[in-house]
């Protein structure tokens, strides 16, 4: 290029800048971000060297006359580029080119697979806008190798930006595994960052982190307790729109344990078992026991003599759904001590066989041992009557009395002398009161005769009772037992 220029003067608007006079590269100048340099460029042919650049986009150059010199002589001017380096990452494939300057004709940023190309040093001229970089990550643990299907499972998710950029709206995202039940997360930021107080199921949510800035998640969860194999669970962090991650390999994280196989055992009608709560395989042991439901039946199974460090409240003793997760059911105090009953009832037609009570400790947790023990004790507490007769010559009147020292609900189930439900009579008693049903009072049971059962929510033997057939033409009345079924 050949003007009548004199000099040239360069501004630096962002960051420190390195001039050479070539190719004497031992005297070099540089500029701080903000000023300016001048610099006289003299005539080819006279022994001085024209000026190089190094530098990076975001450097204006200006060629000015000088204001002496009445005539104006040919000059010339050299330009040369000097590689900036630039740097390559990759990720799966594509890869991402950074740091390139020199090129009048890079533009950009152009992002199009595998490539994205930006920071040219004419990159501005040519049209294109700055690029923000993050580098964010994620790590993911919950701090154990192995994992016990029923068990809950707890882990710690820590979101961080390194920069050189703060960004907004950053999504972080965690979908549980299928065999991870009862999902529920906490979060907490560090000073000047956000992110989302809590939520339940998985994790899919913006956060705002400041430069070195993280976010905590602590994601809990409880294992299918028919789960096998391993469970894995993948946590991963995307930048906003406008954001480029400079090393999106530290993306995702993802934990893995080996799951291990607890076994089940059979609760039934008298059933006492006794058993430990000692460590499996170094995570906590989870006893499981399946207890088939009759229709229209009720039942209690009562933990008691519990020891070692299982504490004052004793351990956990839960009811849970087929998935083994799902709770229905948490154990209620019996007296004052540690002991806990579950009292349930089946008010369906057909049995419940797919249903779990479950027992961990949490007092002792992954510390507990072989002497840290528990009993547990099992009855179906469905009463029934012989005989029920309302005739043309009997009525039949029902006597209930409830011994507990707590209210006590249920449902009275009348039953044709071939087995076919008649009716069916919800009742609630207060403590230590009577209830007292004239059956032929029902309409569904004029002129009807058969049997009667009685399920119910209360301790086992809190139900007393008769049902009382009263014959008004001769003054006979005939007495049946309400019984409970034997140990």
């Amino acid at each position: 290029m050949a003007r009548a220029l004199r000099a040239a003067i360069v501004e630096n608007r962002i960051g420190p800048v390195t001039f050479l006079k070539n190719p004497d590269t031992s005297s070099a100048k540089t500029i701080q971000a903000g000023l300016t340099m001048r610099g006289r460029v003299r005539a080819p042919g006279t022994g001085r060297s024209a000026l190089t650049l190094r530098g990076i986009a975001g450097l204006v150059v200006l060629l000015v006359p000088l204001a002496r010199g009445a005539g104006a002589q040919p000059f010339g001017l050299t330009w040369n580029t000097v590689d900036g380096g630039g740097g390559t990452t990759s990720a799966g494939g594509p890869f991402l080119l950074g740091g390139t300057i020199g090129q009048p004709d890079a533009g950009g940023p152009f992002a199009g697979s595998p490539y994205v190309l930006h920071s040219g040093f004419w990159s501005l001229a040519a049209g294109g806008v700055p690029v923000a970089e993050a580098d964010l990550s994620i790590v993911k643990t919950d701090g154990q190798t192995n994992a016990t299907a029923g068990h809950p499972v707890s882990y710690t998710i820590v979101v961080a930006n390194a920069g050189p950029v703060p960004v907004t709206g950053a999504t972080v995202t965690d979908p549980p595994p299928a065999v991870l039940m009862r999902v529920s997360w906490t979060c907490t930021a560090s000073a000047g960052s956000t992110c989302p107080a809590s939520g339940q199921g998985g994790i899919n949510h913006p956060v705002a982190l400041l430069l070195g800035g993280s976010a905590t998640f602590v994601l809990t969860g409880t294992i299918a307790p028919g789960a096998i194999g391993t469970l894995d669970n993948t946590a991963a962090v995307a930048p906003p729109a406008g954001v480029v991650d400079p090393v999106p390999a530290n993306n995702s994280s993802t934990d893995t344990d080996v799951l291990l196989v607890v076994g089940e055992s059979e609760l039934s009608h008298g059933a006492v078992v006794r058993a430990d709560l000692a460590i499996v395989g170094g995570a906590l042991d989870v006893d499981l026991y399946r207890i088939r439901q009759e229709p229209y039946s009720s039942y209690e199974v009562v933990l008691d003599e519990g020891s070692g460090d299982l504490g004052a409240s004793g351990p956990v003793f839960e009811r849970v759904g087929s998935d083994g997760a799902t709770l229905l059911q948490s154990a209620v105090a019996v007296g004052a001590g540690p002991a806990r009953s579950l009292r349930f009832q089946n008010t369906t037609p057909s049995p419940i066989t797919d249903q779990l009570l479950r027992v961990f400790s949490a007092p002792c947790g992954i510390g507990c041992g072989a002497d840290d023990v528990y009993r547990l004790r099992a009855w179906e507490t469905t009463l029934s009557i012989a005989r029920f007769n309302n005739s043309s010559a009997q009525a039949t009147v029902l006597i209930l009395q409830n011994r507990a020292s707590a209210p006590v609900s249920g449902d009275i189930l009348f039953w044709s002398a071939e087995g076919v439900l008649l009716h069916r009579e919800a009742f609630s008693l207060g403590a230590r009161a009577t209830f007292v049903l004239n059956t032929a009072g029902l309409s569904p049971l004029g002129g009807q005769g058969g049997s009667m059962t009685v399920a119910h929510l209360g301790p086992h033997g809190s139900i007393a009772g008769k049902a009382v057939a009263v014959e008004p033409a001769t003054g006979f009345s005939f007495d049946s037992p309400l019984e409970s079924r034997r140990r």
